[in-house]
């Protein structure tokens, strides 16, 4: 089970940043239930208590309340298709489902619902400055509380840092939303562990808690790249604020909000945004509406990141192949077209050595070569025509050009205006 802070962000755009996406617009109409004096005072003890062990301020009244989990599910359904419009996410669907990232027939919608009620088990809303613990009780449990302990983290970074205009100037960039994500996602749960580790009783509970948990079946099942990207930001994002912690303690983390991460590579790697910063580099891709011509949309443009490159590629590579093959990763840039029946998806990555990109070029055409079961063919540019798909592959010193289209005519018309 999960907690998470609310923010409104396109819901399943490719990078699926899950915690990002995760309740945008949710607002509870009159179904949260107000707190007696007894459990506001234990609610005013935590928030105390965590401002500490965390070092932030308490500059205002946080406002918690206590939310079904049914509840949040009736919210859910009221609210997706306005949070995440059908024709979005058909769009989502379409490209995902392309790129062999999506099984066929998979309704990011419903599953979106599905998953986050049967995850979420708190959300800070940074709009409202309204914090939720989803229970079924008017009591805490020790689930509860250290779920608490965690949204009262996003609490109090709200009030120092502002986590809806800290973003704002990203919002063109997923993998850049993501690596924030977790960094405000990691300092919560590093927070939230450093509460559950002061207080033997409350950690004995709170495991016996966890242990009769019921299984995550819509978690276990979900599609690799929506599950990576709703784990990444606890995970990752907690690594990376342990390795931040190492030098100045909470002053370090701190100062991340001030110096934001500006990609999942400098998550997955701290010492690329600690020691050997490495920003990303810029991509720029020419659009191609004129080259495709009338009745052509262009449904997505944005990135992918070290971290949605493996999380694509170890969906047919095994043995570590996917990591060694995003690691080195320096920048990219994905546009996203279609008309009724065709796509084209062009896609331009560069990276930190000629050898890193020859790496991922291959590793590449291993993933498209096993989802296709068929080979590409030629030299200087490698192509692959199925029934129904056409994919270009060039590598060209430190720069992989690819191009996925519904025929070779589009494919090889798209790849000659990206060359350009």
């Amino acid at each position: 089970m999960i907690g998470t802070f609310r923010t409104p962000h396109r819901l399943g755009r490719l990078a699926l940043t899950a915690i990002l996406l995760l309740l945008a617009g949710l607002a509870p109409v009159g179904q949260a239930r107000a707190q007696d004096a007894e459990l506001s005072a234990q609610f005013d003890e935590i928030t105390e208590e965590v401002s500490g062990i965390r070092e932030l301020p308490i500059e205002s009244d946080v406002v918690e309340a206590f939310l079904s989990r049914e509840d949040l599910q009736a919210d859910l359904l009221k609210t997706i298709d306005e949070d995440y419009p059908p024709a979005d996410r058909q769009a989502d669907e379409r490209l995902l489902i392309a790129l062999g990232m999506l099984p066929e027939g998979t309704d990011l919608g419903e599953l979106y619902v599905d998953l986050y009620s049967e995850q979420i088990a708190g959300y800070y809303d940074p709009e409202t400055d309204e914090l939720f613990v989803i229970s079924g009780e008017d009591e805490l449990s020790a689930l509860d509380e250290v779920t608490y302990a965690h949204e009262v983290v996003h609490a109090l970074q709200d009030q120092a840092f502002d986590l809806e205009t800290i973003r704002e100037p990203f919002m063109d960039s997923d993998d850049t939303i993501l690596a924030i994500t977790a960094l405000i996602e990691g300092d919560a749960t590093a927070a939230q562990l450093d509460y559950l580790l002061g207080d033997p009783q409350l950690l004995a509970d709170f495991s016996t808690e966890i242990g009769d948990l019921p299984a995550s079946p819509i978690l276990d099942a979900a599609p690799a790249v929506i599950r990576g990207s709703l784990l990444f930001p606890y995970e990752a994002g907690q690594a990376f604020v342990t390795a931040l912690r190492e030098d100045d303690d909470w002053a370090s983390v701190d100062a991340a909000f001030d110096d934001l991460p500006m990609s999942t590579e400098q998550i997955l790697h701290p010492e690329k945004y600690t020691t050997e910063r490495d920003d990303p580099t810029a991509v720029e891709l020419l659009d191609l509406s004129d080259t495709l011509g009338a009745g052509w949309e262009a449904l997505d443009e944005n990135n992918f990141g070290e971290y949605q490159v493996r999380l694509m590629l170890e969906g047919e590579l095994s043995g570590g192949g996917a990591e060694d093959a995003a690691a080195g990763w320096d920048g990219d840039r994905y546009a996203f077209y279609a008309n009724e029946d065709e796509d084209v998806f062009v896609w331009q990555s560069v990276w930190d050595s000629e050898d890193e990109a020859a790496e991922f070029a291959a590793g590449l055409q291993e993933y498209d070569e096993s989802r296709y079961d068929a080979e590409y063919e030629g030299d200087d540019t490698l192509t692959l025509d199925i029934d129904g798909a056409s994919v270009r592959l060039v590598l060209d010193g430190d720069t992989v050009s690819y191009v996925l289209a519904s025929d070779a005519g589009l494919a090889d018309d798209s790849l000659a205006e990206l060359a350009a």
